[in-house]
């Protein structure tokens, strides 16, 4: 998948996702707009989607293990969802310190193979393969960000404003990043001739 196509398969169902959120009245017995939940569930299914493509742009999201349960456990090793090892700060990256989360997770550390899933304090570290271009990649890793931002704010009781708001910021990226200019290159433009 070209970087193009990445965006614009993105972008759709972001536009899909959008049109989705609805602001509910859940005084209204007949309120029949998608809870919060579902609308959780399906960011998180395209974001999981969406990460994993982006790989092949470019950008990798590598978990570091700052702690767990194990006495003897030292550094921060890492796992990740692409099957290959990937250290902490690897020279094949660059590592511009942007994080994708940081915060208790139940999981397993992979500082020693006798380790159970414990509550451990995970920190998902953004990384680009210098092979790649970084401007993409990180554009790439803010759109993933934007994305994530949006499920987090799909949590129950939560408005829905706070998605879409998100959602619409990730849009407007892919946009930019679409164009041959940017939006806001093109209205200085416009304005030098008026």
């Amino acid at each position: 998948m070209t970087t193009i196509e990445f965006y614009l398969a993105l972008r759709d169902e972001i536009l899909k996702s959008i049109s989705g959120v609805e602001n509910s009245n859940g005084y209204y017995s007949w309120d029949d707009t998608s809870p919060n939940w579902l609308t959780k569930s399906r960011l998180d299914s395209l974001l999981e989607k969406y990460i994993l493509l982006a790989k092949d742009l470019g950008v990798y999201i590598v978990t570091r293990y700052a702690s767990c349960e194990n006495p003897k456990h030292e550094w921060y090793p890492t796992t990740n969802r692409y099957g290959i090892s990937i250290p902490y700060q690897d020279e094949r990256f660059v590592w511009a310190g942007e994080q994708f989360y940081q915060g208790e997770r139940f999981s397993t550390c992979p500082c020693s193979p006798k380790n159970k899933p414990y509550n451990n304090w995970v920190i998902d570290d953004i990384g680009y393969d210098k092979k790649f271009n970084a401007k993409d990649c990180e554009n790439i890793a803010l759109i993933l960000q934007d994305v994530k931002m949006a499920a987090e704010k799909s949590g129950d009781k939560k408005v829905r404003s706070g998605i879409r708001e998100h959602l619409l910021r990730a849009v407007l990226r892919i946009n930019d990043a679409i164009l041959p200019k940017s939006v806001d290159d093109y209205i200085a433009e416009i304005r030098t001739t008026l």
